[in-house]
């Protein structure tokens, strides 16, 4: 099963002066996404509307990360997945003025470190930003950068009923392509509730918004 979950995405800025350094470390009002050691969110999925599926979502470090002269907390984490056999990565972020900043990735194997925003708040309806899409590849255990996002918010404003419960929400919205076929895309819808953090996903076939082809839901989250 495949899920283009929201640790896809950043880019190689790097941010040296000290005086933006203090700025960014201040945390906003109103996080998209809590980060603390031992936060976790569980979502239920659904694929092509047959494949069903729990996963968990968790912090599990806390990493300073060294870009120039600067230095940044982040906060590791990503999807758990028990007896997988998967070497384990994990994504940094942080919260920044800016909103939710993704700040590399970490494992075993590779380590990246980098500084941009992926999910841009405060921000008005219809801006778009450019974020590369960064992977992980199991075959060479390394981090790469795979592709460049536009992502937008569609929506300051909207509710959504999830197993969890019913959050007002902003929303986020780009495309990607899948694997080397450049013409089957897909739209991909990203909820973030306030100080509870990720709440739903759902990916569409490009331009057909009622060709659902992946939904996630909060089911059960703990947030410091």
């Amino acid at each position: 099963m495949r899920f283009l979950i929201f640790p896809l995405l950043c880019s190689l800025v790097f941010l040296s002066s000290c005086d933006l350094f203090k700025n960014e470390q201040e945390t906003p009002v109103g996080q998209l996404m809590p980060l603390a050691v031992g936060n976790y969110w569980e979502y239920e999925t659904t694929y092509l509307d047959v494949i069903k599926d729990t996963i968990r979502y968790e912090v599990t470090a806390e990493v300073q990360v060294h870009i120039g002269d600067s230095s940044y907390t982040a906060y590791a984490a990503n999807f758990l997945f028990p007896s997988s056999g998967i070497e384990p990565y994990y994504w940094l972020r942080r919260n920044g003025e800016q909103g939710l900043y993704v700040m590399g990735g970490v494992s075993n194997t590779d380590t990246l470190y980098m500084n941009e925003i992926e999910y841009k708040f405060p921000s008005e309806e219809g801006e778009t930003i450019q974020a590369p899409q960064v992977s992980f590849s199991r075959e060479r255990l390394e981090f790469y950068v795979s592709d460049t996002l536009h992502i937008t918010l569609i929506d300051k404003d909207r509710e959504i009923v999830t197993p969890a419960g019913t959050f007002e929400c902003v929303v986020y919205k780009f495309t990607i392509s899948h694997g080397e076929d450049v013409f089957l895309k897909s739209d991909y819808f990203i909820y973030y509730s306030f100080e509870v953090g990720l709440v739903a996903q759902i990916a569409t076939t490009e331009n057909k918004p009622e060709e659902i082809n992946e939904e996630m839901y909060l089911l059960n989250y703990i947030v410091q």
